[in-house]
């Protein structure tokens, strides 16, 4: 029979302990847990027989340790009281209160054994990797693949784990819910503390994290036989008798090589859809600061629509530059070969010289001519400031998590961001962020340091790349909020009690960031003779105007929702049912939500504004990314518009941050929502008070409207205007999150 207790067996080590637990929890069958081994109980050996491990259960620090209320002389057997495993150091009430006791872990990891049935039920299958002190063995059952890597060593380890048949699943840590890098061809590399262990969910859906970077070459890349470097896709700068050639190589760099390259990037606009044509519409001259390279804009058409693409390419052969090509090499989109060299032709962008030399062309305000227009780079104030000493080489780097476009650091002070897809007309971000560098300083955002423009024919500008000053951060205010809550949602489970001022901390932060959002809008409000940023009063017009805005946005999405209804997941079904089904009221309801303007300002707004767009910087915030929303035009995102719309956008971010920290919830334990829900509303609900008390004091002294009171009715037609736009977007990207955009429009219908 069991004489012994776990926790002695494991010498009291904590992390031995667990490791055991974790071992047994992870096998076939149903885990039998001796009582008291979840908070590390001790035995008294001295007993004899099995009774050393048949001591009273230690609830408390109290009399008999809270087993029992009798005379300590009239138990059947004495609590433990020495001083490592006695009552007094080890119970559950103690445990109870500390997050990181064992009997907390062991909660959570009962919880998470829950969520999948290939523990109990699943087959168990031992990969043997290479480093024989750690132990590897996938648990199946049905769609679920639990991969468990474990240390039995005292010392940390490496290993390398053969995961081919799962190439292209993403490993989902299931204590914390991370995703970790994708599984490619190569052995798996990771590394375990001492004794430490993971459970990965091995999940086909999930998506890599932001920061992942695939750095391997692509597979099966084109091959291009040059006759002369970048002359060899311009017939008219190669010998006559070799211009079929030159034409023949710019048609397959055009409709092969780059068409290929562009449709799947993320930065691509017309996602899904085929590339039916792509030419080279205009591209620098060889000349000046950037001849190396060929700096291209190109357009592209798809099966539904035509736009252009800022693709700058690179050359390097690996004879003359071999270690400029294999850095090269991640970035390659097709490989070349001119006589004997062979090399890659690559995305520019990932090349260091070409980021330099950007940077360079902005602070010394070179112009150069391209075949149709020219490219002009510009500085502002900024840049030599930061720029401190130009004889210093700047490092180039790319930031985690690319998106619609390309972000580098460059050295220490710059941030570059380079637009792919173009749109002509004056970028709201570099006009937005000039201004309020140079014309009305706002010390929280990124300083614009220059810029890169194209100029047609015609003189239409179009912004090619934004240079601003690095701001270092902790990450944005979205990350920071769903941690927050993730932490309170484990307080909840652990039974830590529930103060008055539980938010205290957060709170502060809503407060201090209301504040800063209330200010830039009074920067942008404050009076000046540039007509594209003089304030002006709201008018019934524009009441008018944006009402029917918001109709229009209305019918669209409800058009859209109908047309997907069929098509979405089952917790879903219901709202947009339901939805659907108050159409009318809803409209009815866009067209009498505001009746009179009010005593108010528009002006220019930040336009897409939401928590990952504010940065957290030691307990204050830095606002970035003024480009507005990607789905409108640049005369939409330039308009004038009241303040409040960027309020609306944030108070529906709180909500989407409830979300997705209830949805985390869930996935550890689903039946705990009944209990999470309510918590996780009422701190929405605190979190839009500060919010909207603290920029109401800013703002009615600021001059941008004259009562909160008066602005209600407005603000609440820019939060359904916010739904409508999420309801769209949700349905094309990511259909699981319709419910709650479609949630907060049943609500101000109904």
């Amino acid at each position: 029979g069991i004489r012994r207790r776990l926790a002695p067996l494991m010498e009291n080590d904590t992390e031995r302990i667990k490791l055991m637990n974790g071992l047994l929890l992870s096998m076939p069958g149903a885990p039998i847990i001796y009582y008291g081994d979840e908070i590390g109980m001790g035995d008294n050996i001295f007993l004899g027989d099995r009774n050393g491990v048949r001591t009273p259960m230690q609830w408390s620090p109290d009399r008999n340790a809270g087993f029992s209320r009798a005379d300590p002389q009239q138990l059947y057997l004495p609590p433990i009281m020495d001083p490592i495993y006695g009552f007094q150091a080890v119970n559950v009430e103690a445990q109870t209160r500390d997050r990181s006791s064992l009997l907390n872990w062991m909660k959570r990891m009962l919880q998470v054994r829950k969520t999948s049935q290939a523990f109990g039920r699943g087959t168990l299958r031992f990969i043997r990797p290479g480093n024989r002190k750690v132990l590897v063995y996938l648990r199946q059952y049905g769609a679920d693949t639990i991969l468990c890597v474990v240390n039995l060593s005292r010392s940390a380890q490496p290993v390398e784990i053969d995961l081919a048949e799962h190439k292209g699943a993403v490993p989902i840590e299931l204590l914390g819910r991370t995703p970790f890098p994708p599984i490619g061809e190569l052995p798996y590399l990771l590394t375990l503390p001492a004794y430490g262990f993971y459970w990965f969910l091995l999940s086909r859906e999930a998506q890599a994290p932001p920061w992942h970077d695939e750095r391997l070459a692509p597979e099966d890349l084109p091959v291009l036989v040059l006759i002369e470097t970048w002359d060899s896709f311009f017939p008219e700068r190669v010998a006559p008798w070799r211009t079929g050639a030159a034409t023949r190589l710019r048609a397959q760099l055009e409709n092969r090589v780059v068409a290929q390259f562009i449709s799947g990037q993320r930065w691509f606009a017309d996602k899904g859809a085929a590339v039916v044509n792509a030419y080279l519409s205009d591209y620098i001259e060889r000349e000046g600061a950037l001849e190396r390279w060929l700096v291209g804009i190109f357009s592209v058409e798809s099966s539904n629509e035509t736009r252009q693409y800022f693709v700058p390419l690179a050359l390097a052969f690996e004879d003359a530059e071999e270690p400029r090509c294999k850095r090269l090499q991640p970035a390659a989109i097709a490989r070349v070969r001119q006589r004997a060299a062979v090399g890659v032709l690559a995305d520019a962008s990932a090349d260091e010289d070409f980021c330099r030399s950007i940077v360079e062309a902005i602070g010394a305000s070179r112009e150069l001519r391209t075949r149709l227009g020219h490219l002009r780079f510009w500085p502002t104030k900024v840049y030599a400031q930061l720029r401190a000493d130009p004889a210093v080489e700047l490092p180039v780097s790319p930031t985690p998590g690319q998106g619609g476009n390309t972000t580098l650091r460059v050295g220490e002070p710059f941030f570059l961001k380079i637009y792919r897809t173009l749109q002509p007309g004056v970028n709201p971000e570099l006009e937005i962020g000039r201004y309020l560098t140079e014309v009305a300083p706002f010390p929280h955002i990124a300083p614009v340091a220059g810029a890169l423009e194209y100029e047609s024919q015609d003189g239409t500008p179009c912004t090619l790349a934004l240079l601003q000053a690095y701001v270092a951060n902790q990450g944005d205010a979205w990350d920071y909020t769903v941690a927050y809550l993730a932490r309170f949602i484990e307080d909840r489970r652990t039974g830590g009690a529930l103060d008055v001022d539980t938010h205290g901390l957060y709170l502060a932060l809503v407060k201090t960031l209301a504040t800063r959002t209330a200010e830039l809008h009074r920067a942008l409000a404050s009076p000046t003779s540039d007509p594209a940023f003089a304030p002006e009063r709201i008018t019934a017009n524009d009441i008018a105007a944006w009402r029917l805005h918001v109709r229009a946005d209305a019918e669209s999405a409800l058009e859209l929702l109908a047309s997907r209804a069929s098509h979405l997941p089952q917790s879903v079904t219901t709202e947009a049912q339901r939805v659907l089904a108050l159409r009318e009221r809803l409209l009815g309801w866009i067209e009498s939500a505001v009746t009179t303007a009010p005593r108010a300002i528009k002006a220019r707004r930040h336009g897409n504004y939401h928590l990952g767009q504010v940065l957290l910087q030691h307990n204050d915030f830095i606002i970035v990314d003024f480009e507005g929303e990607p789905g409108r035009t640049l005369a939409e995102r330039r308009a004038k518009h009241s303040p409040l719309t960027d309020v609306a956008g944030m108070l529906r971010s709180f909500g989407y941050a409830r979300q997705a920290a209830l949805q985390q919830g869930l996935l550890e334990a689903a039946h705990d929502g009944h209990k999470l829900a309510p918590l996780l509303e009422q701190w929405e609900q605190q979190a839009r008070q500060v919010f909207l008390s603290a920029y109401d004091a800013v703002a009615r002294a600021g001059g941008l409207y004259q009562s909160l009171q008066e602005m209600q009715p407005l603000l609440r037609l820019f939060e359904v205007e916010k739904a409508l736009y999420d309801v769209r977007h949700e349905l094309d990207n990511r259909p699981d999150w319709a419910g709650m955009p479609l949630r907060a429009l049943g609500a101000f219908a109904g």
